[in-house]
């Protein structure tokens, strides 16, 4: 940021959120963006009415001075000349205690104009709804009026009205005005005809309904004008005065709790997730701190006390007012801080914030309870107020610093650029050697294939040759649990990574990852890998893993296929504004009571009517506006395949592996095609559709909430991408002679299938039952079997019958190795941040072990274990 940002951040970008506010609230109520233009002009015109109204006595005050003392300064500019008037001209100033930069007061009005027109020119200059609105006889308020041409040049009428308007209020409010006020009235009415003349008609009605209201002002100050009490208005100050630090210590704990605290809390859990990846070029996120704590010192430590300094006679309120607010808004957020599932990095839920009465009530009771201690304390404990307030300024600080540097650490090594262009991704496939190609599908659940192949009997038919095992396993229900055993095998199930308690996680998620693309490559295999989980523990795999092993390929491709996605045009703009604008919005409407919150969340737009139609979630189980960016990303790179698989006749053998998010990161798709859409409305194709959800007698429950259709209709999608690519490789000769392990590392605990729900400890079995399906060299046919099976068996899988007695080069450990032959541990736990969890053992107070043999399916099989393994 440089140094023009920063000052319009810290003092425009305050009035410019308060102006989209007011107009989001009255577009909602009234649906008229006309009427919300004139809402938006008569709030802001009331606003500032006491800002005006002290402008113009210091205007007034200004030319009394300046006419009582303009005899004796015409003297002494005739009697003297040079240093000597200079000091004479200041001896004078000194005895009538004036100095001459008090000569700006005579501007303080229009001081005051610039940043508000500022605001209201960036904000109504980029409104979308304005675009092709009428009104009256503007036929586009997105647009110059154009209401008639004079050969090519446009004669707008609104601007020129508002000149008018501009220029009757002026003669008004300079009457018995000297001449260089007039001159410098009028002189700025043409300069707003300049500046206005070609810009939207929104924008132009705005500041032609400011004329308007000022022109009624400015006429009934000439009717009535009232002198006010000097001494009633001092005495007034000097109270406000005295509590002027407490008001700032209280404005202070408000900047450090949502424009830091807050947003520093939200980052810290994934700083990763808050990078834009959708922009050309990312940047740390923490900027996003530093935006947010701007826009809240510019909100509270500039402008509240401009209107302090303003409306003096009415600031002793804001001595008892602004500490309440101060700690009801800690109390709110650190006690009532409730949660709605998974906040994305667009700051939207997973569910939609909504309050029982009963939660309204308590929190409510606890507030107003809170706020009366506060005033009370203000009231008659002086001396306590600010101490208390200090303090609290002084935690919330010491909480927020905490995590700041957390963030500035994590982006000191982070590096922000993908490894690779979409040109250099090559995937080398044979016919005429073997390949070996394991899909990771992340958040797949095992248990949807028969109902996907129920409904889409045309896609089944591409995964000809695939063996089906429902009956499997994963060692967790998170990525960070799930994936080392999924490539490096048995020895990176929880329990033994845990056993090497002397060595990092990152460590040994390294390993795993290397496993296998080391076993295929020393033994003359083209190595191929993209997007490996985690790697080096970064969201955005950290490719320099592979550097030093020469025969192993490493590419993202997640994030670089991006332009081939018309959905993902304005993504890195929509993001940048929702982690700019809303990350402070975020923080505001968490210190909020309990109901006003859901209006403030405005459904993840925060009132920002530009984000219309741009953001992401669910309204129902079958509806939903707005896309998610992550997802179209994820798939990008799954629909990409085919383009970039090297098909060649080099008989060495090829092993590629890929992991995918397509099916984690999941929204509503539209039906039956299951492709994304900015508006969603599966409502009639799923009541017709209900008994696709049963098979073979057993029905898939997915009444729970729109994440259950996300999932199912994700998981179709990313099915019928890879069926695309299977026909790819039958036409270019690579199918029979390739072996495909399609799996993932966990499931979703949604709660869909009654027999995967373990009563007996309370647990859904299916968070853990991850997809496995095996297609071997020149097999056909489609089978499912009953067998036993983990997802740590994709190892053995993808080597068996090509490496002779294969060892884990960094164990030495055999990779075949019979471990289900008892009962297995698996760890479940919600501590799935490796930026937070990433010591030497997976450690969670809250987590548990589980231990589970034979059939997922019976909850005899399944039992608590007690304590830690050993």
């Amino acid at each position: 940021m440089n140094i023009f940002s920063i000052l319009y951040t810290l003092i425009i970008s305050p009035l410019e959120l308060l102006f989209e506010v007011v107009f989001s609230i009255t577009y909602k109520i009234s649906g008229n963006v006309s009427l919300s233009i004139v809402f938006l002009s008569l709030v802001v015109n009331l606003i500032i009415l006491p800002l005006y109204k002290r402008a113009d006595e210091l205007q007034a005050e200004e030319r009394d001075i300046q006419t009582k003392m303009a005899p004796r300064i015409k003297q002494i500019k005739t009697a003297f000349k040079g240093d000597e008037r200079f000091f004479m001209l200041q001896e004078y100033y000194r005895i009538n205690n004036y100095k001459p930069i008090y000569a700006l007061k005579s501007s303080v009005s229009l001081l005051l104009q610039i940043p508000f027109f500022i605001a209201a020119y960036h904000m109504l200059s980029g409104m979308k709804c304005l675009q092709g609105t009428a009104f009256g006889f503007i036929s586009d308020l997105g647009v110059e009026d154009a209401t008639f041409m004079i050969g090519s040049f446009p004669v707008n009428i609104l601007p020129i009205l508002m000149t008018l308007i501009n220029i009757v209020s002026g003669i008004i409010y300079t009457r018995g005005h000297p001449l260089k006020a007039k001159v410098q009235v009028y002189g700025l009415a043409l300069v707003f005809l300049v500046l206005l003349y070609r810009s939207p008609s929104g924008l132009v009605l705005y500041w032609l309904l400011n004329n308007v209201f000022s022109l009624i002002k400015n006429t009934i100050t000439k009717l009535y004008v009232h002198k006010p009490d000097k001494k009633a208005e001092r005495r007034s100050y000097e109270l406000s005065k005295n509590g002027f630090a407490t008001i700032m210590l209280s404005c202070s704990v408000m900047v450090m709790l949502t424009g830091v605290m807050i947003p520093s809390d939200v980052i810290v859990k994934n700083p990763a997730e808050m990078i834009n990846t959708f922009s050309a070029e990312p940047h740390p996120p923490i900027i996003y701190i530093l935006i947010s704590a701007l826009v809240a010192a510019g909100l509270f430590l500039l402008w509240i006390p401009v209107f302090i300094y303003f409306i003096k006679d009415k600031a002793k309120l804001l001595e008892y007012i602004l500490p309440a607010v101060s700690i009801v808004g800690v109390v709110n957020y650190f006690f009532f801080n409730k949660n709605f599932g998974w906040l994305s990095n667009k700051l939207i839920y997973d569910y939609s914030v909504t309050y029982e009465l009963k939660e309204i009530l308590i929190n409510l009771l606890v507030d107003a309870l809170v706020c009366a201690a506060v005033v009370f304390i203000a009231m008659k404990f002086k001396r306590i107020i600010k101490p208390l307030s200090a303090i609290s300024l002084f935690a919330v600080f010491f909480l927020a610093a905490i995590r700041v540097l957390t963030i500035i650490i994590f982006s000191s090594q982070y590096n922000y650029f993908y490894h690779n262009t979409a040109e250099d991704v090559s995937i080398p496939l044979t016919t005429t050697g073997k390949n070996v190609v394991v899909l990771m599908i992340d958040k797949t659940n095992g248990s949807y294939i028969p109902y996907l192949f129920n409904e889409r009997p045309d896609i089944a038919e591409k995964f000809d040759g695939f063996t089906y095992y429902p009956n499997t396993v994963s060692f967790g229900k998170y990525t960070n649990f799930g994936t080392p055993a999924l490539f490096g095998g048995y020895d990176y199930t929880p329990e033994k990574i845990n056993a090497r308690s002397d060595e990092p996680l990152v460590k040994k998620q390294n390993e795993a990852l290397l496993t296998l693309p080391l076993i295929f490559s020393n033994n003359g295999w083209k190595t191929t890998v993209v997007d490996p989980s985690y790697a080096n523990y970064q969201w955005r795999p950290d490719l320099s893993i592979y550097d030093e092993y020469e025969g192993i390929n490493a590419y993202n491709m997640t994030g670089v296929f991006n332009d081939r996605e018309k959905f993902l045009e304005n993504a890195g703009e929509d993001l940048e504004t929702r982690l700019t604008r809303n990350m402070f919005c975020y923080g505001f409407m968490k210190t909020l009571p309990y109901f006003i919150q859901p209006a403030a969340y405005d459904k993840g737009e925060y009132l920002n009517l530009n984000l219309v139609n741009l953001s992401y979630g669910g309204n129902s189980l079958h509806t939903q506006d707005g896309l998610y960016e992550w997802h179209i990303q994820a798939h990008s790179a799954l629909a990409a395949l085919s383009d970039v698989t090297d098909v060649t006749q080099d008989p060495t053998n090829c092993y590629f592996v890929i992991s995918n998010s397509s099916a984690h990161d999941i929204c509503l798709l539209k039906e039956p095609e299951y492709v994304p859409a900015v508006t969603i409305d599966n409502t009639e194709y799923d009541a017709e559709h209900e008994e696709r959800f049963t098979v073979d007698g057993v029905t898939m429950h997915m009444e729970t909430d729109y994440l259950t259709y996300a999932a199912y209709e994700c998981s179709m999608e990313a099915f019928i991408t890879l069926g695309e690519w299977f026909d790819y490789l039958r036409e270019n000769g690579l199918y029979d002679n390739t072996r495909i392990i399609i799996v993932s590392d966990h499931g979703s605990g949604y709660g869909q299938f009654d027999e995967l729900l373990v009563e007996d400890i309370g647990f859904d079995a299916q968070a853990v039952n991850p997809v496995l399906m095996v297609k071997d060299f020149n097999s056909t046919g489609f089978h499912t079997s009953s067998e036993f099976m983990t997802n740590a068996d994709t190892p053995s899988i993808a080597l068996q019958g090509l490496v002779d007695d294969p060892v884990n080069p960094f164990t030495n450990n055999p990779i075949y190795q019979d471990c289900k032959a008892h009962e297995l541990l698996i760890y479940i736990s919600e501590n799935n941040n490796t930026s937070v969890n990433n010591g030497t053992r997976f450690v969670d107070p809250d987590g548990y072990w589980l231990t589970v043999h034979d059939n997922i399916y019976d909850d005899d099989n399944w039992s608590l274990y007690p304590g830690e393994p050993n």
